[in-house]
Formats: C-alpha cells, sequence, structure tokens
C-alpha cells in the first residue's frame, strides 16, 4: 500500500492541472460568447457564397444535328417534258413552304414533294428567282413539323465545320455530308450545261459559300448546310462533279427574297 501513495499524489496532481485549464479556458470563452451574442443583428452582413459553376453542356455531333433535320427535309420531283428531275427542299415556315434552288423546279409541268414516310404532297411554286437560283414550293395539304432554324446573322470566323441534309432518293447516296466551309463571297463560272433549265440562269455565280471535305452530288441541289447549332447557313446549289467541293447560296443573301414568296402564297 505505501507504493500506491506517489502514485495518486501524482494523479491528482496532472488532475489539478486539467482541471485549471479548462478553468482557464472557460473564463476566456465566457467573455468571447458574451461578446457574440451582444452583436446588433443589423449589423451583420450576410455572406454571399460563391455562384456555383454551370457545367458547359457538351456540342451536338453534327451527325446527330443532320438526323434531327432529316423530317423536315424532302425529296422534290418535278415532270419536264422529256424527262423526271429530283431535287432537294427543307421546310421555312408553319405553312408548309420549302426552300429549294430555281434550278431544281425551273421548266417543270408538275411539282411534287415527298418526306421520310414516303408521303406525297402536290406543291405549288409560290415563288422562283432563276437569277439567283432559289425557288419556295409550298405543300398544297400543309406539312406538320417544326421549321428548320436559319441563322440571319454573320458567319463566325471560318473554317465551320458544317452537314449538308439531302434527299437520298435524289441523291443515290447518304442524306448526311460532313463538310468544312472554307471560304465565303466566292464567284463561281459555269460550263456550259452544268445548270439545266432557266432563262436567266446566271453563268457565274456570285458571293457564294465554298465547302470540302466530302463528295456532294446533284440531288443534294436545295439542301439545307446547318451548323453546329443546327441553323441553316446556306443552301447548297453546286458541286464538282469529281472533286469534293461544292457550294452555298449564303442564307443571309436571300432570306428576305424567301420569305417574301411564302408570304406572298
Amino acid at each position: 500500500m505505501a507504493d500506491e501513495s506517489p502514485f495518486r499524489s501524482a494523479a491528482v496532481a496532472r488532475a489539478a492541472a486539467v482541471v485549471a485549464a479548462l478553468a482557464a479556458a472557460a473564463a476566456i470563452a465566457f467573455p468571447i460568447a458574451a461578446r457574440v451574442g451582444g452583436v446588433d443583428p443589423h449589423s451583420v452582413r450576410p455572406v454571399t457564397p460563391p455562384a456555383a459553376a454551370t457545367p458547359s453542356a457538351s456540342p451536338v455531333p453534327l451527325q446527330d444535328i443532320g438526323r434531327q433535320a432529316l423530317s423536315r427535309v424532302v425529296t422534290v420531283e418535278t415532270d419536264r417534258p422529256a424527262q423526271e428531275a429530283l431535287g432537294t427542299a427543307w421546310l421555312l415556315d408553319s405553312r408548309g413552304d420549302f426552300v429549294t434552288n430555281a434550278h431544281v423546279v425551273s421548266g417543270a409541268l408538275t411539282v411534287r414533294i415527298t418526306d421520310r414516310s414516303a408521303h406525297t404532297h402536290v406543291a405549288e411554286v409560290l415563288g422562283r428567282d432563276d437569277s439567283a437560283d432559289i425557288a419556295v414550293l409550298r405543300s398544297a395539304d400543309g406539312f406538320t413539323a417544326q421549321p428548320l432554324a436559319v441563322r440571319d446573322a454573320p458567319l463566325p470566323h471560318l473554317p465551320l465545320p458544317v452537314v449538308d441534309v439531302a434527299s437520298s432518293r435524289a441523291t443515290g447516296h447518304e442524306d448526311l455530308t460532313l463538310e468544312s466551309l472554307t471560304q465565303a463571297g466566292q464567284s463561281v463560272p459555269l460550263r456550259p450545261g452544268e445548270i439545266p433549265v432557266g432563262d436567266n440562269a446566271p453563268s457565274v455565280y456570285h458571293d457564294m459559300l465554298e465547302l470540302s471535305g466530302s463528295q456532294v452530288y446533284q440531288g443534294n441541289s436545295g439542301g439545307p448546310v446547318l451548323d453546329g447549332g443546327g441553323h441553316v447557313v446556306g443552301i447548297l446549289t453546286l458541286a464538282s462533279p469529281d472533286q469534293p467541293e461544292a457550294f452555298a447560296i449564303p442564307i443571309t443573301r436571300v432570306l428576305g427574297q424567301l420569305t417574301q414568296f411564302a408570304q406572298s402564297g
């Protein structure tokens, strides 16, 4: 038992020291707590938390943008005295008005459009300008689909990735062609016979968008050229027969005239 006394004394001494330290801390904390409790609430300024970063949306692949547009792109079928011709058109508005090239419908006795579900609609040419190579057709029984959005602002810096959408029935090839819009304001002279009928068809196309990347075909004429946001930036009009090079009419140059044609109907 004599050995336990020093141990107890040391333990008691350590406990007393701990109690003293806690008492000192409490003595300091009390004035602080009292001071905090006495703060005027009107003098407190709220702390604004940092704004949460909004995750940027991933860009939609051009192939998907093209697929989403296919329901608004149709085959144009025209009966001419000596032949039937095919082309492409795209939906401009909710009245069933479609945009195509004038050379697609020039000289036609009758015009029809066929949609992706193989439904055929009789169409009327509301307006046509051979010199600009644009035309607007109206489906006689309307067309229930959301029109394609149109870019009415200047193009961003080039080159610009785009997708051409066409009627595979008219081209005999794929509906979608990925391209790069490389230049604007191009002049393109034509060789005799490159554009079909049309008394006022130009021999030189001015202010055209130049596309390169993949081969496009004759039936692409009139099809929309879409940017990464799904907006129409051009109307595909010319294509090299043996090179992956094509040209489109800038939509900003002809949008006013196309709208007038549609409103005239």
